[in-house]
């Protein structure tokens, strides 16, 4: 577990270059498969623009303030307080951090490096935000997870199961999840059907913060999905922004 805080990390005092240590993709698959082959619980949980603006709270409140548009869609359904610290608790609890790459994202990188400063923490393993998504541009996704267990939790799970068994994916079950107060009933359902491996959880910052919670649960591979899922049902027509406006016109 990557609980390591302040000195006992081996972070040297004002050194939070994350991305130096960042695993590569196959050592990230040889991490899951390993935690699946012991029966263990293993997490990854990433942190992304949504998670980093609701971690820099309250010091930095702009970022949930520009956040704002995109709340309802990441199923943000409660206060800033609430969010940060279970966000908190998910990135010491997390197996594996999936932490925003500098040649991705710069300016977001060092927001996440501010935010672990202020935490006086470092992830012990850590990998690229876009791990699930660099997964499937290599064609590595499929392969792995053929003849494997899946349970898909998101709000796209049902329409996304007949895609993954098309591929070979053994789905044992799925379930939808909308916004942070259904946490508790989908940590239930995972609890009491076992015959999953992996959950592939595509829920914005809800999957974060449940990523570790359901691995350490039921001892098994529990991973924070996100877009990944999206980009299979979509192709080449997936737009994130697209994706929002549809959402928010709902409820408009």
């Amino acid at each position: 577990m990557s609980k390591h805080v302040g000195g006992r990390s081996g972070v040297v005092e004002g050194n939070y270059h994350f991305e130096k240590s960042f695993l590569d993709n196959m050592k990230v698959i040889k991490s899951l498969d390993q935690a699946i082959k012991q029966n263990k619980g293993f997490s990854l949980a990433r942190f992304g623009i949504g998670e980093i603006s609701y971690l820099s709270w309250p010091s930095n409140g702009l970022f949930v303030q520009e956040f704002k548009r995109y709340e309802s869609y990441a199923g943000v359904s409660n206060s800033p307080e609430i969010i940060r610290r279970e966000l908190v608790r998910s990135l010491r609890d997390t197996d594996m951090a999936g932490l925003i790459a500098p040649w991705r994202l710069d300016p977001w990188a060092k927001q996440t490096r501010n935010v672990l400063k202020q935490l006086k923490f470092m992830p012990s393993r850590a990998c690229c935000a876009w791990i699930m998504q660099c997964l499937l541009d290599e064609g590595a996704l499929w392969p792995w997870l053929i003849n494997k267990k899946v349970f898909l939790v998101g709000r796209r799970s049902k329409e996304a199961e007949i895609v993954f068994k098309k591929q070979g994916v053994q789905i044992t079950g799925s379930t939808v999840i909308n916004g942070y107060e259904e946490l508790s009933r989908v940590q239930n359902e995972l609890q009491s059907n076992q015959e999953w491996e992996i959950a592939l959880i595509s829920a914005g910052i809800p999957a974060t913060i449940l990523a570790p919670r359901i691995a350490k649960l039921t001892h098994k591979v529990a991973i924070d999905f996100g877009h990944a899922l999206d980009m299979i049902l979509d192709g080449e027509e997936y737009k994130h922004s697209d994706l929002v406006k549809k959402w928010n016109d709902q409820f408009s």
